[in-house]
């Protein structure tokens, strides 16, 4: 790997409070959202239509003035400041190059409307160019190479300008799955060569939760929740969330604590042991396909396999018991089962998600009330 010659920069970002309506909409599209981005971190703003994330991302860049709270890079209050004055790289979903230009002359456009001096110029687009692999295409023009190459020159546009913070909005979705999976590889390899504090806005939880360093989940115009993946998959504040960052369907219960301190679901069909709760308490719980154990057994009259689905190394499966309830659970290729195959269910406590059934918010795991002594 070659030395980074690269003046790049890396700022802290601090949004407080930030209102932003539109039009006489009386909900907002952010409610006071406050959120702060360490320097030289990879952010995913993760959400569904509508949540907001589009609109915090335009704040950010300028493209949207708000009507309440602030925006800060490092100690700078950049509000009132217009994009240009900002030092904000933004890659859109739609590469935004020039098509009457040459790759070359898009990704220098800016610098050279800054009055960068040639030679800097080229330094810099031979820098970025090589580091994407795209150094041999510059001669060509954007209709002239592929998706992929046009959203990589992309990005070269934005970071030759030499961004304090750069702004990618849903950079990839315009492509393949298999090419999406490969450029997201490349961001990440690319962000921890030169370390610019990035914001990744993107609808896809697969997307989101590789990439990044924390993700920021956001819904109906505020913050659900903000962590690294791993804590929200498996600490999320609520079961919407719970639900949202899935890969595969989660498993949805109702379920009740009897006087064994048990959680029982599915009328009794499955039972949990060390629920923790107060008797009697009514919640609602999910697991994860992946955190129910299933073997086969051939002795088992509750549960068999209904259907089998292959993605890839793993195999989804969808098991119902005699009552007519479904539970969707995984296992690995080499561990493959047959349709309806009897077999025997097993769930971790340590792996269920408590919530409570009025609100949806969540209750302390296991492991967290065991370092806090609750019993």
């Amino acid at each position: 790997m070659s030395e980074t010659t690269l003046q790049t920069q890396s700022v802290a970002i601090h949004v407080r409070k930030v209102l932003k309506r539109y039009g006489s909409s009386d909900k907002p599209a952010l409610n006071e959202v406050s959120l702060e981005v360490p320097p030289g971190e990879l952010l995913a703003v993760l959400g569904p239509s509508g949540s907001g994330k589009t609109t915090m991302l335009n704040v950010l860049a300028g493209l949207e003035q708000v009507e309440a709270g602030h925006v800060l890079f490092g100690d700078e209050d950049v509000t009132a400041l217009q994009p240009e004055q900002r030092g904000v790289g933004v890659v859109f979903q739609s590469s935004m190059l020039y098509p009457h230009l040459s790759l070359r002359d898009s990704i220098s456009f800016a610098p050279r409307i800054a009055k960068v001096p040639k030679q800097e110029i080229s330094r810099r687009i031979e820098e970025v160019t090589n580091w994407l692999n795209i150094g041999h295409l510059l001669g060509r023009r954007p209709g002239e190479v592929s998706g992929g190459e046009r959203q990589r020159a992309a990005i070269a546009k934005a970071l030759v300008t030499q961004p304090r913070l750069l702004l990618m909005d849903e950079p990839f979705s315009a492509v393949d799955a298999q090419l999406r999976r490969q450029l997201r590889t490349e961001l990440v390899k690319l962000h921890r060569r030169i370390g610019t504090t990035t914001i990744f806005v993107t609808h896809d939880q697969e997307e989101a939760m590789a990439i990044a360093d924390r993700v920021a989940v956001m819904r109906d115009g505020e913050l659900v929740q903000v962590g690294t993946p791993l804590e929200l998959y498996r600490s999320p504040v609520n079961s919407w969330l719970a639900d949202f960052v899935s890969i595969q369907p989660l498993n949805h219960f109702d379920a009740h604590v009897d006087e064994a301190d048990r959680l029982v679901l599915l009328d009794g069909t499955l039972t949990v042991e060390g629920a923790r709760l107060p008797r009697g308490s009514r919640v609602a719980v999910g697991v994860r396909p992946e955190h129910i154990t299933m073997r086969p057994e051939p002795a088992a009259t509750t549960w068999r396999i209904l259907t089998q689905e292959m993605l890839g190394s793993v195999v989804k499966y969808v098991v119902r018991d005699t009552n007519g309830h479904e539970i969707t659970t995984v296992t690995t290729a080499d561990e493959m089962l047959a349709p309806d195959q009897p077999v025997e269910l097993r769930v971790d406590r340590g792996r269920c998600m408590v919530f409570d059934a009025q609100t949806g918010k969540a209750f302390a795991s296991a492991s967290a009330q065991e370092a806090s002594g609750v019993s």
